[in-house]
């Protein structure tokens, strides 16, 4: 497992989005079409990560 998830690099922007209203599913679809095909994150992951690392730290 990698020592920092590669998500980290949008946390400020998940927090904002977030705060605003948005949906878990909304900002990972806003997430993700800023990324090329390659570097896509799967919902699952990203569900993961804001639920353990984003939601109970900051919001």
């Amino acid at each position: 497992m990698a020592a920092k998830s590669r998500m980290e690099k949008y946390r400020y922007q998940i927090i904002d989005l977030i705060r605003r209203g948005a949906s878990i599913r909304s900002t990972w679809a806003i997430i993700n079409s800023n990324l090329p095909d390659e570097g896509k994150i799967s919902y699952t992951a990203f569900f993961h990560f804001v639920k353990t690392h984003v939601v109970c730290e900051n919001l």
